[in-house]
């Protein structure tokens, strides 16, 4: 993310550039060294945060919510991106 971020700055000369979707799934099946887990989900939220805080980087966490209708279009983790449930339950304590 950090390398594609920095393109887009270039890329953008000078304009402002906004992260507008970035998560990691805690189920579902791994895709090259991406490995889905809740302790791999919530690294990657808390690292993601902390770096665009110190970069003064806006950023929205995709998604809020498990989209259980993703499975058939994303795979086994297109349902899984939420930091909540399908139910509305916080996954991470």
């Amino acid at each position: 993310m950090k390398d594609m971020y920095y393109r887009a700055v270039i890329a953008g000369d000078g304009k402002n550039v906004i992260i507008t979707e970035t998560g990691w799934p805690n189920l579902g099946s791994a895709f090259g060294g991406s490995v889905p887990s809740y302790e791999n989900a919530v690294k990657y939220f808390i690292n993601a945060n902390k770096w665009a805080a110190e970069e003064n980087i806006e950023m929205f966490y995709f998604s809020s919510f498990d989209e259980t209708w993703k499975i058939g279009t994303e795979g086994d983790v297109g349902a899984y991106w939420g930091i909540w449930d399908k139910d509305g339950n916080l996954k991470y304590a």
